[in-house]
């Protein structure tokens, strides 16, 4: 009888000793885990990476107040001796704004140069408000052409262009003498300006231009696209 007590009482304990192993087996991970995380040191935040600060833009700056006379380029083609008159642009520009009777252009250039100037033509507008166009050729000074372009207008000038000049190229260039890079011959420009009561303008800014010589490349055309 004493041997049965004892062999289940042997029985119990075993048996709670295994469910209290069985309860003890899952918290052994969890514990891991937990003390892992707690050991690992958090993780550094990723800061957005610095604007890298641009230069700031140049600004241009606006041309002074008064009356600008721009006289313009052109290229005449030598290569076929087809295209040997150059047209200069003379464009005006009016930032101060007041009421222009006559404005009086000093176009010098080089009398070895091999340009001479033909004409010059008031832009259809111009000519519609009533202004006039006189050219006066002075002697040659050393090496320099004077030529004085005068433009006398009955009401005030537009902006933009209001005259063009042509030039003829005199002169029998050699491709070794051009080639086909920029040749450039410079007509400088000096200009006056008066209102209608004939007072001189004091801001009257001019700028120079000029005729670029050239050898074109010349282009042929197949006979049977011509047809």
């Amino acid at each position: 009888m004493f041997q049965k007590k004892s062999t289940l009482v042997r029985s119990l304990v075993m048996g709670f000793l295994m469910v209290q192993s069985l309860l003890s087996v899952p918290a052994q991970p969890q514990d891991a885990a937990a003390h892992a995380e707690e050991s690992s040191p958090p993780a550094e935040e990723s800061s957005p990476p610095a604007e890298e600060s641009s230069p700031p833009a140049e600004e241009s700056s606006p041309p002074a107040e008064g009356l600008h006379i721009i006289l313009g380029r052109d290229s005449p083609n030598l290569g076929g001796n087809t295209f040997r008159d150059a047209f200069i642009a003379m464009t005006l520009s009016d930032t101060l704004g007041v009421a222009v009777g006559k404005i009086v252009n000093e176009v010098s250039f080089s009398s070895t140069a091999g340009i001479a100037l033909d004409r010059a033509m008031l832009t259809p507008d111009v000519e519609a408000a009533g202004a006039t166009i006189e050219v006066e050729t002075g002697e040659t000074q050393g090496d320099v052409v004077t030529v004085w372009i005068t433009i006398t207008n009955a009401g005030p000038l537009p902006d933009g262009i209001i005259a063009n000049l042509v030039f003829n190229v005199t002169k029998e260039f050699t491709f070794e003498e051009v080639g086909n890079e920029e040749h450039l011959i410079p007509l400088n420009n000096k200009v006056t300006a008066f209102t209608f009561d004939g007072q001189e303008i004091s801001e009257v800014f001019s700028e120079a231009g000029g005729v670029d010589l050239a050898y074109a490349p010349v282009v042929f055309a197949c006979f049977f696209y011509l047809h």
